[in-house]
């Protein structure tokens, strides 16, 4: 039987609740997902996790590998309990993620309700299936600009096209040396100009 793979770098509180729920389990080196089996891959991700890696632009190459490597790929973003509670910028993720990229998304309270959504799409795609080896990460090379350009558009009323003329100007944003931005882009509100500076700054509230 196909059992769930789940990434040795993820040795948590996860497969410790899937060993108990008495599911079979193969802990390994996995290339792209946190857990999968069969067609499904799926990737993890507690609500500062999002942010962290969104910013630091890991969150798109992980989640553009895991789209590109499962036919169901799936990301679960844990101890979600209001939309309404999320600061500007990780609403703006997570409606790109939505929106834009057409993510499958799943919302979890914690690491229980995770396990429960991750036992189900089990029981659903994965009983009863070959014992599929996980595959290879299929990886597709992205340049620093298009990662910039998915960034910016995490911010609250920044699209392709304002994107597009930010980095046009600031071609050296998000670099790890201080930058003074030149956010003079017709149509950029105040707000979306607050909340790139409060980015750069590392002082989102």
């Amino acid at each position: 039987m196909c059992p769930i793979y789940c990434d040795s770098r993820k040795e948590d509180n996860i497969i410790r609740e899937l060993k108990h729920r008495h599911l079979a389990i193969d802990v390994r080196l996995l290339e792209s997902a946190d857990y999968c089996f069969g067609d499904v891959g799926i990737e993890r991700k507690t609500v500062s996790d999002l942010y962290n890696s969104a910013m630091s632009k890991r969150l798109w190459t992980q989640l553009g590998t895991l789209r590109k490597t499962y036919k169901i790929p799936i990301l679960i973003i844990e101890n979600f309990q209001s939309f309404r509670q999320l600061d500007k910028v990780t609403q703006g993720i997570i409606t790109t993620l939505i929106l834009f990229w057409k993510q499958q998304v799943i919302f979890s309270f914690d690491y229980l309700e995770s396990s429960k959504w991750i036992e189900a799409l089990f029981l659903k795609y994965g009983v009863g299936k070959s014992n599929r080896e996980p595959p290879a990460a299929v990886k597709k090379q992205r340049t620093i600009k298009s990662i910039k350009l998915e960034a910016l558009q995490c911010v609250k009323g920044i699209g392709v096209v304002k994107a597009k003329l930010i980095l046009k100007k600031n071609p050296k944003i998000f670099s790890m040396k201080p930058y003074k931005l030149d956010l003079a882009v017709k149509g950029l509100n105040k707000r979306s100009k607050l909340l790139l500076e409060n980015i750069i700054k590392g002082g989102v509230s």
